[in-house]
């Protein structure tokens, strides 16, 4: 086991304010900070190991008995609901500079789960690569409970919305089934439509909550075919937009293990985006492709750019352009699409230029 001290050994000294008067000695600094109840980390230049301050390790969740030095020995001490995302976030952090923040639910064997903020910077040698990383952690239960019951308020709510929704829904298209006068029928056509776009919005809403209580959506892996997947989504969408021209292209092997409802709600997210802000004259193109361990799904469509600001944020939740005639629904799909990539173990990414078009791409592990 690595010897554990306090971190950043290059400088276990500080001076006070303006580089004047006495040095605040190491140990002086490490009681300030346990007092203080903040623990002080740092991640070593190989991405595992780690060395913290004796005051870190109840913050971990960490027992007297453990000492673990590697993050991979930390993680068993995530709650099970953030360990998937935590771990993915901690390697994501190894290709990035600067700053970062992360939250989780870590518990100690047969005690309550707490949750920790753990703020750090990045550090990168003058070749560019990973040299590590230093940071603090802290207690932020007593912020995050009403936060978590806010949400698991919201996912209640939503959740008991959906059966009148479907209520709504059934009877409305039991009346398009009958003999109504044409108003009538125009009404209910709108009833129906308007009831789509709330139980969308409630779908939306319930993932989001799930995503901010768990960390993740649920994943019902089971052999399924992307491309009939795909087209599916396509043959709705038609349906849904006659006036909308919607092209559909696939090759080779799509066979994975995926949860088919959530691939479904990820495509269909990409294409009612580019449907939106697209091009009214141009296609809509859709393709899924075999890249061997993984499988792609790329939807493309012709129209403005999006501002390279924008695109910096554009899988952030809750972001809704700012034109007028494109500023609908809740802006979380083409979030909501980037957690179902995530949740699957791949990754989502856009391009946009005025001479290319915009494109988005997920990839997806098959896992078969």
């Amino acid at each position: 086991m690595a010897q554990h001290h306090w971190p950043f050994p290059s400088s276990s000294t500080f001076r006070t304010v303006g580089g004047q008067g006495n040095f605040i000695e190491e140990a002086e600094l490490e009681s300030v900070l346990a007092s203080a109840e903040v623990g002080v980390w740092q991640l070593l230049s190989d991405g595992r190991s780690f060395v913290v301050t004796p005051a870190t390790y109840p913050l971990l969740a960490v027992p007297d008995d453990e000492r673990p030095d590697t993050c991979e020995q930390w993680l068993t001490r995530v709650h099970p609901a953030d360990v998937d995302r935590v771990a993915g976030e901690l390697a994501r952090m190894r290709l990035h500079t600067g700053q970062f923040t992360l939250e989780a639910q870590v518990q100690a064997a047969g005690a309550e789960a707490h949750w920790v903020e753990i703020r750090g910077r990045v550090l990168r040698d003058d070749a560019g690569n990973f040299a590590g990383a230093c940071g603090t952690v802290q207690d932020v239960t007593h912020r995050k409970e009403p936060e978590v019951f806010r949400d698991l308020l919201l996912a209640t709510l939503s959740h008991d919305l959906r059966d009148p929704l479907t209520a709504i829904q059934i009877g409305t298209a039991m009346l398009l089934g009958s003999q109504l006068e044409p108003r009538g029928l125009v009404t209910a056509r709108r009833v129906i439509a308007s009831a789509k776009r709330i139980a969308t919005m409630v779908d939306q809403v319930l993932d989001f909550t799930r995503l901010r209580v768990r960390g993740s959506l649920p994943c019902n892996r089971r052999l399924s075919n992307l491309g009939l997947i795909t087209a599916s989504v396509v043959d709705e969408m038609d349906l849904a937009h006659p006036g909308r021209q919607i092209e559909l292209e696939h090759d080779g092997n799509l066979d994975g293990h995926w949860d088919a409802d959530r691939l479904t709600r990820l495509i269909s997210n990409l294409v009612s985006n580019g449907l939106l802000h697209g091009d009214p004259a141009a296609p809509v193109t859709v393709r899924a492709l075999d890249r061997g361990g993984d499988a792609l799904v790329v939807v493309h469509n012709r129209g403005a750019p999006i501002p390279a600001a924008d695109l910096a944020t554009i899988f952030d939740p809750f972001r809704r352009p700012a034109r007028p005639r494109t500023s609908v629904g809740l802006g979380l799909g083409l979030f909501i699409a980037h957690e179902i990539a995530r949740t699957h173990g791949g990754e989502m990414w856009a391009m946009s230029s005025s001479e290319e078009g915009t494109t988005f791409a997920a990839r997806l592990p098959r896992r078969l």
